[in-house]
């Protein structure tokens, strides 16, 4: 036999696909969860968890299927559909406001050092901490809910924008400048480009932090509806069901905001134009 016959003999090794690479990344990933349920509806079945304090999977799954049939008004999704809208309202505003003042200050030396000893006293602080205050002045109801989680992603937001303006090099700027670019060509041209992966960072930590805060800003705040909210009230009738059906769905839901939807935004941008960046956020 010739090398080629024998070549062309051998079995050719394909690499796995591109989808099954992705389902055994999830399965991977989902394989922690499962084994967690289990052992959680098997410790609820042999007696060693008290029903009333931590009901069994299956308990829950089926209170959610519950809050969803038109018999309840499809409460559930009205709770979803309040909490984010409240989160993205809130988070829009903070974005249009954290952004503009970021790249100002973070071009801006003078204005930066008088600013960052107020910004480093208020960054660690926690924006439900200011529920209070915006239930005196503001009352119960959306604004003060928006308001606080408009707290919570600003900050982050506006820090991070502050960082990816300041680690740009001064030298791409003086070299776009020198050849005629206007203030805009400059900021689509190197200001923005430069500080994008610390942008869509400082917007995923932002919207994380108004998630977080949203649940507590709706139990204090919120006159009806919210997933928040709904957890508290069902507090009051001892509904530990529906208390794990809003817990389970703030986490879904959180879980879909940051790695789905962001994960596509950066694969698009990111992963796309920074390889090398997105190989370490992966």
């Amino acid at each position: 036999m010739t090398a080629s016959s024998i070549a062309m003999a051998q079995p050719i090794v394909r690499a796995p696909s591109k989808r099954l690479r992705k389902i055994k990344a999830a399965l991977i990933f989902m394989a922690p969860l499962i084994v967690l349920l289990l052992l959680w509806e098997l410790a609820v079945v042999l007696g060693l968890m008290d029903i009333k304090v931590l009901p069994a999977p299956h308990m829950i799954v089926t209170r959610g299927f519950e809050l969803l049939q038109q018999s309840t008004n499809y409460v559930l999704l009205s709770h979803i559909g309040y909490s984010l809208m409240r989160a993205l309202i809130a988070f829009i505003f903070a974005v249009l406001v954290a952004v503009p003042v970021g790249f100002f200050l973070g071009l801006n030396s003078t204005a930066y050092a008088w600013t960052s000893p107020v910004l480093s006293m208020l960054l660690p602080l926690p924006a439900v901490a200011w529920t209070p205050i915006f239930l005196v002045t503001l009352g119960r109801g959306d604004l003060t809910i928006v308001s606080v989680c408009f707290l919570g992603a600003f900050f982050p937001i506006l820090y991070s924008t502050i960082q990816g303006v300041q680690a740009i090099s001064k030298h791409s700027i003086w070299v776009v400048r020198s050849m005629g670019a206007s203030p805009l060509n400059i900021f689509f041209m190197v200001l923005l480009p430069s500080s994008l992966p610390t942008l869509l960072t400082g917007f995923k930590l932002g919207l994380a932090h108004s998630w977080r805060t949203l649940v507590a800003a709706e139990m204090l705040a919120a006159a009806a509806f919210g997933l928040g909210y709904m957890i508290f009230a069902a507090r009051a009738y001892a509904d530990v069901p529906s208390m794990f059906v809003g817990i389970a769905m703030l986490a879904l839901l959180g879980f879909f905001i940051e790695h789905i939807l962001f994960g596509n935004i950066e694969r698009a941008t990111i992963r796309r134009w920074y390889p090398q960046r997105g190989k370490r956020t992966q």
